[in-house]
């Protein structure tokens, strides 16, 4: 009996099941013909049916489950927002709705959206909760605007953004705890905005504090900003840091300990300090580029990098001292394996740099003016293309440094300032020989000359009478 009851109850349970499963495929037959209007009223409008002015709508398979997905291509369509529906189709994935004419951000409603591109528009403000009904979303791209205004709750309602771009805009007053509700956001861009500097906000504490931004940051951006100052929580796991092209006389001395990329390209420093790179001893990349004020590297201010992979100073165009002693007098560097020096003003390298040139896979000497000498020559014993090429000596000028002969790398006995000594030295001694020359032809001043005129002497006085033939006339 107990068998029977088992069987029984199986039974009654697979029919619920094979029930359920036919009511959903009843539903999901009903929702895609649902769908396919919806689908076609937002790519297709009758304003814009048959022209060049439609969406591009396509259907794939996405991630993890190989689902349906839509994804919809409404860039280069000179789309305003008035011309847009709040709702969106279903099963929609990616709405591009760059390189328009919106005038401000559009409202959508839509639990399945993950990607909103509205980059390049003419949008200036942004409203409170103007996206809380894309719960969904985890990707936002409001770049190359000219957003200036920007509402306290902005981005309430999306628990699920994780990118965040709002580079190329206007943004100057910022709102206390603008990014609070964003709780997993791991990318925020804040590059461009060139008045940011003037928000009393940022000035009057760390930067994750004022605004509110979570703890599970990964990468800021925010180059071009006129910053001067930057305090960061030094406990935060950042791992990517951009500061190019703002206003740092020295490197931010409160940074996040667990950099693993930092840019501070195109900022005001004069030399690279050890106190510099005092908290980068996470630091993998580390891009010291484009700096008009940059003239060297002091000794042991790379000492702190110790897992560092790939330095670059390209385009430091007075960048002409770089210590011997840059990595300390024992380097230790052993990851390090791509530099680059490409458009700086070094003429010669510390054969002390020797062991950690070494191991290097990428050396990038382009554009170098290098002093060919015997100071050099261990240089061109590695086994890599460097790309350096000789300015000096003259014999060699313009050949790269791996083509030169070894016997051209030589080094002068005299110092040149001893050439130049000898040379006027030999030049006054001639001066003084020719003069002393002169003096000694010249007669003396109190010996006369005197010499017997007779009558036969051609100095004797001659006396021309007239011509007697003409008186006689």
């Amino acid at each position: 009996m107990g068998r029977i009851a088992v069987r029984n109850t199986c039974r009654s349970r697979a029919r619920v099941a094979f029930f359920l499963l036919l009511a959903v495929l009843v539903s999901a037959c009903g929702a895609e013909n649902i769908d396919a209007d919806a689908v076609d009223r937002f790519c297709y409008p009758e304003s814009k049916r048959d022209s060049r002015l439609s969406c591009e709508c396509n259907n794939v398979s996405a991630a993890p489950w190989g689902m349906r997905a839509l994804r919809i291509d409404c860039s280069y369509k000179e789309y305003r927002t008035a011309d847009l529906s709040e709702v969106l189709p279903l099963y929609i994935d990616t709405l591009d709705l760059s390189w328009n004419a919106l005038d401000q951000a559009p409202v959508f409603n839509s639990d399945s959206l993950h990607q909103l591109n509205l980059m390049h528009n003419n949008i200036s403000r942004l409203s409170g909760n103007n996206f809380a009904k894309l719960i969904s979303l985890r990707e936002l791209y409001l770049g190359w605007n000219s957003i200036s205004q920007v509402k306290a709750q902005t981005f309430a309602g999306l628990p699920h953004l994780q990118v965040l771009d709002l580079a190329h805009n206007n943004l100057h007053s910022v709102p206390a705890q603008l990014f609070a509700p964003l709780l997993v956001l791991t990318s925020l861009d804040l590059s461009w905005n060139r008045k940011l500097n003037e928000s009393t906000q940022l000035q009057s504490g760390d930067l994750y504090t004022v605004l509110g931004i979570n703890w599970k940051l990964t990468t800021l951006r925010l180059d071009a900003c006129n910053l001067n100052e930057l305090r960061l929580p030094s406990g935060a796991p950042l791992k990517e840091l951009s500061l190019r092209r703002n206003l740092f006389q020295r490197v931010p001395g409160q940074l996040p300990q667990t950099l693993l990329h930092f840019d501070i390209s195109d900022n005001l420093l004069e030399q690279l300090l050890p106190e510099d790179t005092g908290n980068l001893t996470q630091v993998r990349q580390l891009f010291v580029e484009d700096m008009s004020l940059l003239q060297g590297v002091a000794a042991h201010a790379l000492v702190p990098l110790d897992l560092l992979e790939s330095i670059s100073f390209q385009n430091s165009r007075r960048l002409s001292h770089f210590d011997g002693d840059a990595f300390g007098p024992l380097p230790k560097v052993p990851s390090l394996r791509t530099m680059s020096f490409r458009g700086t003003l070094l003429r010669s390298f510390n054969s002390s740099l020797s062991p950690v040139f070494a191991k290097l896979t990428e050396l990038d000497l382009n554009g170098v003016p290098l002093h060919c000498d015997c100071e050099l020559v261990w240089l061109k014993k590695l086994w890599i293309e460097t790309g350096g090429r000789c300015l000096k000596p003259s014999r060699i000028r313009g050949m790269l440094l791996s083509s030169a002969r070894h016997d051209a790398f030589s080094c002068d006995t005299w110092p040149r300032w001893a050439y130049g000594l000898v040379v006027l030295t030999l030049i006054a001694l001639s001066a003084v020989g020719i003069y002393l020359i002169v003096m000694g032809l010249r007669p003396h001043q109190g010996v006369t000359m005197r010499r017997k005129v007779g009558a036969g002497s051609p100095y004797a006085r001659v006396t021309i009478e007239p011509n007697r033939q003409e008186n006689l006339s």
